[in-house]
């Protein structure tokens, strides 16, 4: 089996188009720049004829202009064409300020790709926040994609003048901008890459997936010493896309790619000049560094998770989506009230090869089976778990009080101030006295104190109506030791979830069976249900807890499932305990 890995680098400013407002006084007034020129990817453009030189080849590929086209994406494209040795008399400038400061090693530029047309001559200025001059520089693209590198820090304008096209008598389509470059690595310039997935199938936490990767760069592009490398413009969140390239043997003439998921920059560092080492976390990570100010909840799942997710991309299994959720989540980050969610409504939640953030059922049924062709011998491990003899989930009704009380005081100077409460409040009962109250939630409110005074915020706290409910394993062994698992903080269960979270868990827990393995990878995922061939011909059957990948030593992968020993007879074989539906055999 021969493999090799590929890692796409999105080395952007990962703030910059957000903040950018890009005008120009020289686009058709079709053209939606504020719209367009933010977007993070240029959508498929249409083949469009038009009235310019030697453009509407009569070969049917061409539509006809639409006649209202500002409903449609342009881009920017400028309302005078080139000339006829595709110079502009007046040239288009596009100036692009910014609210902050922004650093990148250049600019990506996107064209017009129906028809290959591109600007063929740039000139591209920087400025900072005094509107300074920072840097100047000429490019002369040459394809529609085209990289102008200028490593320019602290820039809070840039102006572009688009002097020539590529072709006479066109005008300027331009369709998007990068700020940085994608960068692309293989081969040897990847010494490490080492992907660890893990997942808890109850949801009682949330796994952040991670990624660690050693780059070589002959050229230092990576070193801190180097003034005119990549280190000064890394930054947090940049996106960074694995793959293994997979030939099964040497006969194959085709590879299998697989993606292995999607990061973002956490940290880096230099070995020496030519390599450095990257860490980077999944989108979970991000979650993990984003803030929720949560809230008391009676609503659908589908718009809780919405509130949660806000801005990150996810996919939530329909049904339970349509499912009626009541209870609390205290602030924190988004990370936790996803966790809280996912544990009370019984769903695993996993973003692993790839960027979205996949809410579903926990599988049920086996989708694969490991045999001794894909498990290898060394490092396996079986052991077993301790046995669970009980669970006691404690249920949460959070009821608002009826009289106001205290919830701060204290004396401040002049200045704004976010006050957070130690227990839920009813935000429409919330009064201040000595400030004005200026924002208003459950769990916080805002204070903007005009001059030194003591300041008292008052109103109804909710209180939580707890009950407990305790439920007992099944077929105990008579000589059995209590060991019971509680349950106490889970603030999204309400009364009438407790007792199928009490199944869940103890269900979970009578799963005794932990085996550890390394295997030649393929289609598995975490949080997947397989078959796995152990010693002396048993099989374990059992669920995807964690997937751990060396990249550059071969597409291998220690596992570990948490399951149970089936026993040696046909149906664990023939369809009962796999079912080919979910996924192909492996």
């Amino acid at each position: 089996m021969n493999t090799s890995t590929r890692v796409e680098f999105g080395l952007y400013d990962v703030t910059a188009r957000s903040d950018s407002a890009p005008v120009t006084e020289d686009a058709k007034d079709f053209c939606n720049l504020s719209k367009d020129l933010l977007l993070e990817s240029v959508p498929n453009q249409n083949k469009y004829g038009t009235l310019e030189t030697r453009q509407w080849l009569m070969d049917g590929s061409f539509l006809f202009f639409p006649e209202t086209p500002r409903q449609y994406f342009w881009g920017f494209w400028s309302t005078e064409q080139s000339n006829g040795n595709g110079a502009f008399a007046n040239p288009p400038v596009l100036n692009i300020r910014f609210d902050k400061n922004h650093s990148s090693s250049g600019l990506t530029l996107h064209f017009y790709s129906p028809t290959d047309d591109w600007a063929s001559k740039v000139k591209i200025q920087w400025y900072d926040a005094n509107d300074g001059l920072l840097a100047v520089a000429m490019f002369a693209p040459d394809a529609v994609d085209y990289y102008c590198a200028c490593k320019v820090e602290n820039y809070c304008r840039i102006q572009l003048a688009f002097l020539e096209t590529n072709r006479p008598g066109r005008y300027l389509k331009l369709a998007g901008i990068d700020y940085g470059v994608y960068l692309h690595f293989s081969g040897g310039e990847i010494i490490k890459a080492h992907v660890l997935e893990e997942c808890d199938p109850l949801s009682a936490e949330i796994s952040i997936n991670t990624l660690n990767i050693t780059l070589f760069n002959q050229e230092g592009r990576f070193s801190i010493l180097n003034p005119e490398g990549y280190f000064d413009v890394l930054q947090h969140r940049q996106k960074l896309t694995v793959w293994e390239d997979v030939r099964r043997s040497a006969h194959d003439t085709s590879t299998t790619s697989y993606c292995m998921g999607t990061f973002y920059l956490d940290d880096w560092s230099n070995e020496d000049d030519t390599l450095a080492d990257f860490t980077a976390i999944d989108t979970i990570g991000l979650l993990d560094g984003s803030p929720f100010d949560g809230g008391v909840y009676d609503t659908h799942v589908a718009s809780l998770a919405a509130e949660i997710l806000s801005g990150y991309p996810y996919t939530l299994d329909s049904v339970l989506g349509e499912e009626r959720i009541q209870g609390y989540i205290p602030a924190g980050t988004r990370r936790e009230a996803l966790q809280q969610l996912a544990f009370a409504i019984g769903a695993v939640v996993d973003c692993s090869r790839g960027e979205i953030i996949r809410i579903v059922p926990a599988p049920q049924r086996a989708s694969g089976l490991i045999g001794t062709d894909r498990r290898l011998q060394d490092g396996s491990k079986v052991t077993l778990l301790a046995l669970v003899t009980a669970v006691s989930v404690t249920a949460h009704r959070y009821i608002p009080g009826e009289a106001s009380e205290e919830l701060y005081k204290d004396t401040l100077e002049p200045g704004t101030y976010r006050v957070t409460f130690d227990a839920p409040a009813v935000a429409d009962s919330l009064a201040v006295r000595g400030a004005e109250l200026s924002e208003r939630d459950v769990n916080h409110c805002t204070l903007t104190v005009s001059k030194a005074a003591e300041v008292c915020v008052t109103g109804r706290k909710y209180s939580d109506s707890a009950t407990v409910l305790r439920r007992e394993a099944s077929n105990l062994p008579s000589n059995a030791q209590g060991n019971e698992v509680s349950v106490p903080d889970a603030t999204l269960v309400s009364p009438d979830r407790a007792a199928a979270v009490a199944a869940r868990v103890l269900d979970y827990y009578a799963q005794r069976y932990e085996q550890t393995f390394r295997m030649v990878a393929g289609d598995e995922k975490l949080a997947d249900r397989l078959i796995v061939e152990s010693f002396g011909g048993e099989m374990v059957r059992g669920v995807v807890t964690k997937l751990e990948f060396d990249l550059t030593g071969g597409f291998l992968a220690d596992a570990k499932i948490v399951g149970r020993k089936l026993s040696n007879n046909a149906a664990a074989y023939a369809g009962e305990e796999i079912h080919a539906g979910e996924r192909s055999f492996i």
